[in-house]
């Protein structure tokens, strides 16, 4: 073997070393987090008194690494809430969610819900139930 092939096999064992090494692993390719959890929850979850009344909704959004989370509100009566929110993770964990519903007027029973979205993610319903006195 010439010393010029040998020179162009270690080159080529070297680069593939190379490759082979540095290439990022699967899971790992991807500089961003995923949201990895939704929760939300209604308070009260049964109301029977004065209207109009103020539902509070209360969770948090989960990732597993940096992300900045654009998020949405869906109610029941088909509004969208506040528009988009953003939270933004410097690192893996979890960020408070929290928007309020004020409806009901006296004699009205309603059963409602909410949820929070971002891209094909959706929380659980946030279900309530108003029974307004007259």
């Amino acid at each position: 073997m010439s010393s010029h092939t040998r020179k162009i096999l270690l080159t080529l064992v070297v680069l593939s070393a190379w490759l082979v090494f540095m290439t990022p692993q699967a899971g790992n390719s991807t500089p961003y987090g995923q949201v990895t959890e939704m929760r939300i929850h209604a308070s009260p979850e049964n109301w029977g008194g004065a209207c109009p009344v103020t539902i509070n909704f209360n969770g948090f959004i989960r990732v597993d690494g940096p992300n900045t989370v654009v998020y949405g509100i869906f109610r029941s009566d088909g509004a969208k809430g506040e528009g988009p929110q953003t939270l933004h993770f410097a690192a893996a964990g979890s960020k408070a969610v929290h928007f309020t519903w004020r409806l009901g007027e006296p004699g009205m029973n309603f059963n409602g819900w909410a949820q929070i979205g971002s891209g094909n993610m959706r929380s659980d319903r946030a279900e309530f139930h108003l029974h307004c006195r007259r």
